[in-house]
């Protein structure tokens, strides 16, 4: 198989399906794409670069690699675009491994239209949730402490699995898609309210609702406020979660909170309704 220093056929072959995938999947991505190279560093190669700077494709590899993949993540959080020059022979950019020279990379981020929902809890409500958004063109993310023994029907419904430690700390420091819809919907009142201060840190998200009696969310932000969240923050969730339509199981309880994010989305308040 013909190869070169921008790797071989099928790498990129690979790299465009995986591409094509996170598409399809709606997952926002920065793509980096070697424009220019002095020395050592390679002179052809293409990188994708999701928001928790896990990557598909190289550019390389050592510290080019590494300052591409910080500035990219930094690029999609903000959805710009831009040209990057790194001087490998620079102190600055030995960070563990000697690759003298230059890189000169373009970054462009790739942000889908499809709205995100950040799902966290994959129960009988964030289950049914996930196939209602996906059937209303929502990317869905499922957040969840638990695995494929517990949630695996909701895991295989959602396009994106995150597993996570907790729902506090981990939550909070995951890096996720820009003005993104979250609902929480976990397993107890203790992880709910654990969530939802970790959910609050996300401060560029475009809905935050949470499921719940309307005692179970006063204790909640009670505790949340005492923590340090501010009341402002606290006013902005939705809760309890949906629009008031009546039903009690899972899928009709889906339905209403899918119908709220819906209303958010198209800028739309229950007297428009």
């Amino acid at each position: 198989m013909r190869s070169d220093k921008g790797g071989t056929i099928m790498d990129r072959l690979d790299l465009a399906k995986k591409e094509a995938e996170l598409l399809e999947q709606g997952t926002p991505y920065a793509a980096v794409t070697i424009v220019h190279s002095e020395g050592t560093a390679r002179t052809a190669g293409k990188m994708l670069v999701l928001a928790d700077e896990s990557i598909y494709g190289t550019v390389g590899g050592g510290a080019g690699e590494r300052l591409a993949i910080r500035d990219a993540a930094a690029l999609l959080a903000e959805g710009k675009n831009a040209v990057c020059h790194y001087d490998l022979d620079s102190p600055l950019s030995a960070v563990g491994k000697a690759c003298g020279g230059e890189l000169t990379v373009f970054i462009e981020s790739c942000c889908s239209t499809r709205p995100q929902l950040m799902m966290v809890g994959g129960g009988h409500v964030g289950l049914a949730l996930i196939r209602a958004a996906k059937l209303a063109g929502f990317a869905v993310t499922l957040l969840d402490t638990r695995g494929e023994e517990q949630i695996g029907t909701a895991i295989a419904a959602a396009d994106r699995f995150i597993p996570l430690e907790n729902f506090g700390p981990a939550l909070a420091q995951t890096k996720l898609p820009p003005h993104a819809y979250y609902v929480v919907a976990t397993y107890s009142h203790a992880a709910d309210g654990e969530a939802l201060g970790g959910v609050l840190q996300h401060a560029d998200a475009a809905y935050v609702g949470m499921i719940g009696s309307a005692r179970k969310i006063s204790a909640i932000r009670e505790k949340l406020l005492a923590q340090g969240i501010s009341p402002e923050q606290l006013a902005a969730v939705h809760a309890p979660i949906g629009l008031a339509l009546g039903g009690e199981t899972p899928e009709e309880i889906a339905v209403s909170i899918l119908a709220e994010l819906l209303m958010t989305r198209y800028g739309k308040t229950k007297a428009d309704l």
